[in-house]
């Protein structure tokens, strides 16, 4: 089956020239010429792929907001983003955001089937990646009828219905990994994303950059731990590596839902839910629950 493609842009020799780079290739094309058509065409069907103009025709909606709408619709949907006079920052915002891609006008006819056939390629990667990883996850659970094993089951199912930081302690091998996991799959937060970060496996002097991110001077950005957990959970396996400056500066998100990347100006807004793990005993910055896997 041919794959379709959704062309937005209220320019018609821009929507010409790529429904017809894109259907020269066998793609499907769908094209829309202003918001509303837009809205009309994403909300009656999602495209495999979405190219979307940021300029249109309404004053107060652009391609920004199209984009929200697809992200809403199918977060791992790919989008590209196209303009011939957004700013830096707005190329930023969507990337941020969940666009694939930003490319500036006026670009080639190679130029676009690259950042075409590689958004499919990503996108495939992705639901592979998906779909392995629902498979190991249902492969493995909590066997067993002990006590200790039932009181850990009522503990994952009353910590599912709630947003409590969570802690789990135990030796290494006991399945803190697989406990956090169910938390999360079985929270409202389930669709969202699970991220993990090793403490332990991160070089000294890089945990802010791994948690918080970083921007760069020529505008590239190395997004954080936080920031791709942002809706979902965010599990910090053996925590207690982390200085406790690091910590507190978590918590500060935590409490203010909003953090800088390293050397960024911009507040990222962020909802996430923290899962810690870890496997020594050790004092550590305000978790509200801690549970303790024997």
């Amino acid at each position: 089956m041919h794959k379709e493609i959704l062309v937005i842009d209220d320019n018609p020799d821009i929507r010409l020239l790529v429904s017809n780079i894109l259907k020269d290739q066998n793609f499907k094309v769908r094209t829309a010429a202003n918001y509303d058509q837009a809205v009309f065409e994403i909300n009656k069907k999602l495209p495999d792929l979405a190219i979307i103009d940021i300029k249109l025709d309404k004053p107060d909606k652009d391609g920004i907001d199209l984009l929200k709408l697809v992200i809403e619709k199918n977060k791992f949907l790919p989008v590209i983003m196209i303009s011939g006079h957004a700013t830096v920052q707005i190329a930023v915002e969507a990337i941020r955001i969940g666009a694939y891609e930003f490319i500036e006008k006026p670009f080639s006819k190679e130029k676009i089937l690259n950042y075409v056939n590689r958004a499919f390629e990503s996108f495939d990667l992705k639901k592979e990646k998906d779909i392995i990883e629902n498979k190991l996850f249902h492969s493995f659970d909590l066997i067993g009828k002990s006590p200790s094993i039932t009181r850990v089951k009522k503990i994952i199912d009353k910590l599912s219905t709630s947003e409590s930081r969570v802690l789990i302690s135990g030796p290494t091998g006991t399945g803190k990994e697989l406990v956090a996991r169910k938390i999360h799959k079985n929270s409202s937060r389930s669709k969202e994303p699970f991220v993990i970060i090793n403490a332990a496996l991160l070089k000294e002097n890089t945990y802010e950059k791994e948690l918080f991110g970083e921007e760069f001077e020529d505008g590239n950005i190395s997004f954080g731990a936080l920031e791709r957990a942002n809706k979902g959970t965010l599990l910090i396996d053996e925590v207690s590596e982390i200085p406790f400056e690091t910590q507190a500066n978590v918590l500060r998100v935590l409490i203010d839902q909003k953090f800088k990347r390293l050397n960024g100006s911009k507040n990222i807004n962020v909802n996430i839910r923290l899962i810690s793990s870890t496997s020594k005993k050790s004092k550590l910055i305000n978790l509200e629950k801690i549970y303790f896997i024997d």
